[in-house]
């Protein structure tokens, strides 16, 4: 049950994280952005981050103890994705009263998991190809398009600030049954490169979300090192 569990827990993580990256998009190079509106900026800042071929990202929470998938309560995760087949993803969640660490990553095809037990790394019969949730057919691109009235929160030298709405109902299949109402998101975008460097969901996700005020919580996905080059080593060498 945990292991199962654990698995829904790190997909949806990165899933949501993913999710953050294409929330930024839109955005052209040049002086021309200056007559953008939020939404295209959304939208080419999108396109640019569909072609980024790796990053690091770290997703955090505030006011909450965490997300609840299934049995489990994940409070927070950082990720490395490198390309199509390697990814590496970290997390700690709440068991019960008990605070677990697991894991779980992806080298060419080969599945490995981090018994948060035992501590030891396994091969897994699962497959997970990471890159293949930019494809627009698999949820994201929907998930964006249910973002509504964005718009410019602030300004700086460095950053597009852009905030929006959209359904709680949009995430529910990254992290289940979802409640019915409205979550706000904040996202930063690069001005210069265009990356989406932080994106923050304000709100109730769902039922289990444990806040005496829910429009204070916060979930916090924050991405870096695009393009780097990144190795990911086999977790059993």
């Amino acid at each position: 049950m945990i292991r199962d569990n654990f698995y829904i827990i790190l997909v949806a993580i990165f899933l949501v994280s993913i999710f953050n990256l294409s929330c930024a998009s839109d955005n052209p190079l040049s002086s021309e952005i200056q007559s953008k509106t939020a939404k295209q900026i959304l939208d080419q800042s999108g396109t640019i981050m569909n072609s980024v071929s790796s990053f690091e990202f770290r997703l955090s929470h505030k006011n909450v103890s965490g997300t609840r998938i299934g049995d489990l309560v994940f409070s927070e995760a950082t990720g490395l994705l490198s390309d199509t087949n390697s990814m590496v993803i970290e997390a700690k969640f709440l068991f019960g009263n008990l605070t677990l660490s697991g894991g779980f990553s992806t080298i060419d095809n080969t599945a490995f998991f981090l018994n948060p037990l035992t501590q030891k790394w396994e091969v897994t019969e699962d497959s997970i190809t990471p890159l293949s949730f930019f494809d627009p057919e698999k949820g994201i691109e929907k998930i964006l398009s249910s973002t509504t009235s964005p718009k410019f929160r602030s300004n700086s030298e460095k950053y597009w600030n852009i905030e929006g709405s959209m359904p709680a109902s949009s995430l529910s299949n990254l992290v289940g049954d979802t409640s019915d109402n409205n979550v706000e998101i904040i996202v930063w975008i690069d001005k210069d490169s265009l990356y989406l460097t932080r994106a923050i969901i304000f709100g109730q996700l769902n039922g289990y979300d444990d806040s005496e005020n829910m429009n204070e919580i916060q979930r916090i996905i924050d991405i870096s090192r695009f393009n780097e080059e990144i190795v990911i080593e086999n977790p059993l060498d």
